[in-house]
């Protein structure tokens, strides 16, 4: 029976995190737990047990597009060029926040990547070190011309803020294709990499 239990649980949750996509994207900013319990199918009491709060549900939900985009990093593969792998990098980052930025728009931390980088937050230390791997392997081939890796992820972070993508491909009607590319060449002048 805990098995069961358990599995109903995690259900739970993912039906509940996945709400907070829906309503967010659906503009609900503002939603309360019982709304949540109510887009997501669940009781309020399953709700509650599992976010609190609403911002404890938004702050899963933003833990999760993290998470799915360092697993869509991760299926890059290793056996690239450096410049080709930054490259791709850029791209999947772009097709990702097409998904879920709509949503993640909303969601914003009182405290700075840096700040977050420093207390050990698990999602952003891991999307961190993963984009700092990219720049290392670009400056050992000799592409980079900015040696604060630190400054140049923040950098990078930036420039493909979800905000940003969503913008550009809702309002501006960019393409897949032509936001990367915009964004990537933006990232690549800013940070001096030969790409």
């Amino acid at each position: 029976m805990p098995v069961n239990t358990r599995s109903d649980a995690q259900r739970s949750r993912v039906l509940l995190v996945g709400a907070v996509g829906s309503l967010l994207t659906a503009g609900r900013v503002g939603f309360s737990v019982p709304e949540l319990a109510a887009e997501a199918g669940v009781g309020v009491a399953t709700a509650y047990r599992h976010f609190p709060t609403p911002q404890d549900a938004m702050q899963a939900f933003h833990r999760r597009a993290i998470e799915q985009l360092l697993e869509a990093f991760g299926a890059i593969g290793d056996g690239l060029a450096p410049a080709e792998r930054f490259r791709r990098v850029c791209r999947t980052w772009v097709e990702q926040a097409t998904q879920w930025g709509a949503a993640i728009r909303y969601i914003r931390s009182s405290q700075g990547f840096v700040e977050r980088l420093a207390a050990g937050d698990e999602s952003i230390v891991a999307l961190h070190d993963t984009l700092a791997g990219v720049l290392d392997a670009l400056a050992r081939d000799g592409r980079s011309g900015e040696p604060d890796i630190g400054y140049a992820v923040l950098l990078w972070i930036t420039i493909f803020d979800e905000r940003v993508v969503y913008d550009l491909s809702e309002h501006r009607r960019w393409s897949v294709d032509e936001v990367t590319d915009r964004l990537t060449r933006a990232v690549a002048g800013a940070l001096g990499l030969t790409v």
